[in-house]
């Protein structure tokens, strides 16, 4: 195990250039903590900020995490033309690249869900295991249901409303959620926001993405996690991807759409337990 990495909440960048893509792709991404390589992919508009300082902090005392921004997000290189799914597992496979990581353990929220599985389908060398929280298969009609409250706000332009609902929405209990979970999502909404045109090209993306029907040939121990009362994705996926990924396993937390904020502690734990799942769990696709 390498030196412990101060926490620095500086952000890196590196270059990714796809085969496809002539003018690269930047990444933002920050490094903490020291151990086995550990990806956090985040979901639709969001950036590496959503993880929040709880969750990293106890993330990084065994793993070397990198939290990184798709592009259009944060610091990473402006989105304006369409692109996929499956450009943003090939942006995550180049950041492993660039990093020098042959291969690290994944966890994928929501959208990032999505992602990671098409990561581990496209380039399965990359991927040692994966934890997919709160997410689904994509295609048609996998967009989030959004509350009256909250777009209501949204149409009346009024971010701070906004930010409230989306949280409310996000969570199970609003009144009774972890002290500082409400203070780690505004901040990090607050600190870089993401343009709507990439939560609309991301949106996009996903309509018109599905992993269903390839599942089966993910082989890496793969443990679904998800919040009982997600108003976002409904609890039930869960228990579809756990029956179409071999071996997977499944938890269900008393939360909503942000688990990890609500519970950050058996979150972390998950994740240890998810990456140090035996390796004769792999299943050969």
């Amino acid at each position: 195990m390498g030196t412990s990495r101060e926490r620095d909440n500086n952000i890196d960048e590196t270059v990714v250039t796809p085969p496809t893509d002539r003018a690269g792709i930047r990444l933002a991404y920050g490094r903490r903590g020291a151990g086995a390589p550990l990806l956090l992919v985040q979901g639709t508009a969001a950036t590496s900020l959503h993880w929040g300082e709880r969750l990293l902090s106890l993330l990084e005392a065994s793993f070397d995490v990198v939290a990184y921004d798709h592009r259009g997000v944060g610091r990473s290189t402006p989105a304006v033309e369409p692109f996929t799914v499956a450009d943003l597992a090939d942006d995550a496979a180049g950041l492993l690249a660039r990093l020098g990581w042959p291969r690290a353990h994944v966890v994928g929220v929501s959208m990032g869900g999505l992602v990671a599985q098409e990561l581990a389908l496209r380039h399965p060398d990359r991927v040692a295991s994966l934890l997919l929280g709160c997410t689904h298969t994509g295609g048609a009609g996998t967009a989030p249901a959004v509350p009256d409250a909250l777009a209501s706000a949204i149409v009346h332009g009024d971010t701070s409303a906004t930010l409230r609902n989306v949280f409310r929405a996000g969570v199970k209990d609003p009144e009774r959620v972890r002290p500082g979970a409400w203070e780690e999502y505004r901040d990090a909404a607050s600190a870089m926001p993401v343009h709507p045109r990439t939560t609309a090209l991301q949106i996009g993306a996903v309509s018109r993405h599905s992993t269903a029907g390839r599942l089966h040939r993910i082989g890496v121990p793969t443990h679904v996690v998800h919040g009982d009362a997600d108003r976002l994705v409904p609890v039930e996926t869960a228990e579809r991807l756990t029956a179409e990924i071999p071996g997977a396993r499944r938890t269900v937390l008393p939360a909503g759409h942000f688990f990890w904020l609500e519970h950050p502690e058996r979150t972390a734990e998950l994740v240890a337990e998810a990456c140090s799942a035996p390796t004769d769990e792999r299943v050969s696709p």
